[in-house]
């Protein structure tokens, strides 16, 4: 019987390891702070063409739209389990001066995915490719001000930090000292804590967790906010291996130095040790809790928030889910059963305007990028006629010269 349930077993990894695993990240940060350089040290390859990500205003505009942008990549780790990375990067955000745009754009697209997952559910015939959408990880890259968090940073955190696992990031470690990488970070996690800003601050059950485990997490909240570094380059460090590091005067900075960036710590933390971590908390606590709004109408509702010493989920609102006698948020109860289901509907029309809304600029953005590639299309067509045109000149003058010498 054990060798029936270790083939068994050996039958499911094998089959673990020819799907993979899909793990979706967001990487949220203003232009100039090392987004694209981060992602494409995080993938060890070229995914990202730095050049094309600085957005500049136009000379009649003050707004830069913010921009979702998906690319997907496939990376191996050392056991051979494949993982399909699907990373959303934001180019144009906080770009503006009103940025209250970016933080609807990416909260309706957080929202659409949850929307997406809680569509599906509720089909009678459920589609086996459907692909999950939904966000697990939202790397929020912070510039090292010296002042703690921003006005922006700490509405963005407010605002997607019950919508997704945000992990907070100090960028360019580089360009700081030891002292002032430290100083950075305990001036982010003092906001952090006064404004009570929702992170992922890898909670866990004291109850059921191993010492190894307690530990680890332990020594992941201790680095909170990490500190990274990252580069598109890879030299020869002088005894033959390459490293992907910053090239400076004075010497290089490997990147993978644990002595002067967290990166190495955060890549392990996403890709490896926590990476199950993520998306279960995902499912089981942020999706959970954006479907039991949904489906009770309770729009006005405060979000509960994460205590990350206990690990519990509490709200300042009592649920009356398992009330036989509808109550209002007054604790009363309701005399107008018909006031909740229209509650209901209205909280539907609202999620289809939002939806729609969405779709609007999702649709716009199209429309741009499209009339982008007619223009680029119409430039190279006259590129090619002016080439043609001169290729044709140069023939004809050739061909005169040739009858000139012959004469």
């Amino acid at each position: 019987m054990s060798g029936i349930i270790e083939a068994s077993s050996a039958l499911r990894k094998r089959k673990h390891l020819k799907r993979g695993i899909n793990f979706t990240l967001m990487v949220v940060g203003q232009s100039g702070n090392g987004r694209s350089t981060f992602i494409n040290t995080l993938c060890g390859q070229q995914v990202v063409d730095v050049s094309t990500t600085v957005m500049l205003p136009t000379d009649n505009s003050v707004e830069i739209p913010v921009q979702l942008r998906e690319e997907t990549v496939e990376l191996e780790d050392e056991e051979g389990v494949k993982i399909q990375l699907n990373i959303i990067d934001t180019p144009g955000f906080g770009d503006s001066i009103d940025n209250t745009p970016c933080f609807e754009l990416i909260a309706d697209y957080v929202r659409h995915q949850y929307d997406e997952i809680l569509l599906e559910e509720s089909r009678v015939r459920r589609n086996p490719r459907f692909k999950d959408g939904r966000i697990h990880a939202c790397l929020y890259m912070i510039s090292p001000t010296g002042h703690g968090l921003k006005e922006m940073d700490v509405e963005f955190i407010r605002q997607l930090g019950t919508l997704v696992n945000i992990i907070p990031v100090v960028c360019k470690a580089d360009s700081l000292t030891v002292d002032e990488v430290k100083l950075n970070k305990k001036l982010i996690m003092e906001d952090i804590d006064r404004f009570n800003l929702p992170i992922y601050n890898f909670p866990f059950d004291e109850e059921d967790i191993s010492e190894e485990d307690y530990e680890t997490n332990m020594y992941l909240r201790s680095l909170l906010p990490f500190s990274i570094i990252g580069s598109n380059d890879v030299f020869d460090s002088g005894d033959g291996t390459l490293i992907r590091g910053r090239k400076y005067p004075w010497g290089i900075i490997d990147v993978e130095d644990s002595s002067v960036s967290d990166f190495v710590v955060l890549r392990n933390a996403l890709l490896i040790s926590h990476l199950n971590d993520l998306k279960e908390f995902t499912h089981e606590i942020l999706y959970e809790r954006y479907r039991t709004d949904a489906l009770s109408g309770d729009s006005t509702a405060a979000l509960p928030r994460t205590n990350p010493e206990t690990s519990q989920v509490s709200s300042p609102i009592v649920s009356s889910q398992n009330s036989k006698t509808p109550v209002d948020h007054s604790g009363e109860p309701s005399s107008a059963p018909q006031d909740t289901y229209l509650a209901r509907e209205e909280q539907i029309r609202l999620e289809e305007e939002r939806l729609k809304a969405f779709e609007d600029r999702v649709h716009q953005e199209l429309l741009l990028k499209r009339k982008e590639l007619l223009e680029r299309e119409k430039e190279l067509r006259e590129i090619e006629e002016r080439l043609e045109k001169e290729a044709k000149l140069k023939i004809e003058d050739d061909n005169d010269i040739f009858h000139e010498t012959t004469q």
